[in-house]
């Protein structure tokens, strides 16, 4: 009795540390003190003035952008590279595999340098097709090792039937493949989306000048002052995060359900 106790206190410490500072920083976005004080007082105040800050605003909007056309390029790629690593030798899968995670042992910083530097080799300036391509090699694996994971239990014997019954590798992508694995290719793009989202470093060292995302603006803003509105679009973008979490998980759940009819 006294250790299941401790267990549940020691399940509820860990959760307490991860989103106590969440919640906080979700209910001051609604206090009406400038500076987070207390006594905690109900206000919309800074949800209104975020609408009227078009500069954190624009922000915003960049990221939602860029995130979201690296999301998609992502589970592009990710899905025909496990498409065609599935007939690879096992040497060949090995080694792809080992350059897809690559990216994930590379420190950020080193990455957006590098990036940068042949930028300036290449007498280039700073521009957002170069920051797209940043970003999609970070949040490239993140897709992969989803993709690939959901790939890898399915019934092989399924494709192989449907090549038996005369159909190409087109329609059986379309017909077969692409049922099976669209949860795990949106589940792959929506990791995709959050990594760029949130990606500092890279979006610093490589964002054209006159343009800022999110966590650059959040940073620079933190620098000169915080403001509450930073809270207010932090509370938005978290809730929007879970209900999509919520949906994916739903649509995965669901399909696992008809998978194992």
């Amino acid at each position: 009795m006294g250790k299941k106790i401790f267990n549940w206190f020691y399940t509820a410490a860990v959760f307490v540390f991860l989103y106590a500072p969440i919640a906080v920083l979700m209910a001051m976005s609604f206090n009406e003190s400038q500076y987070n004080a207390l006594p905690f007082k109900f206000s919309m105040r800074w949800f209104e003035a975020l609408a009227q800050n078009e500069k954190l605003i624009d922000a915003t909007m960049n990221s939602l952008y860029l995130a979201a056309i690296t999301g998609i390029i992502c589970v592009i790629l990710a899905t025909a590279l496990m498409l065609g690593n599935q007939e690879a030798s096992a040497k060949i899968k090995a080694l792809v595999n080992s350059a897809v995670v690559l990216p994930l042992t590379i420190p950020w910083l080193i990455m957006g340098l590098s990036l940068l530097l042949l930028l300036k080799s290449l007498g280039l300036d700073r521009n957002f097709l170069m920051l797209l391509i940043g970003h999609v090699v970070i949040s490239l694996p993140y897709a992969v090792l989803v993709i690939s994971a959901r790939m890898q239990d399915m019934d092989k014997s399924v494709q192989e039937a449907s090549y038996s019954l005369g159909a190409n590798e087109w329609t059986t992508f379309i017909r077969v493949i692409f049922p099976m694995i669209s949860p795990a290719m949106l589940a792959g793009g929506f990791m995709a989306f959050m990594v760029s989202f949130d990606n500092f470093v890279l979006s610093y060292f490589l964002i054209p000048t006159g343009t800022t995302t999110l966590p650059i603006e959040i940073y620079s803003s933190i620098k000169f002052g915080f403001t509450p509105e930073i809270n207010a679009i932090s509370t938005i973008i978290l809730a929007l995060s879970l209900l999509v979490i919520s949906i994916i998980a739903a649509i995965m759940g669901s399909s696992l359900k008809n998978l194992f009819r």
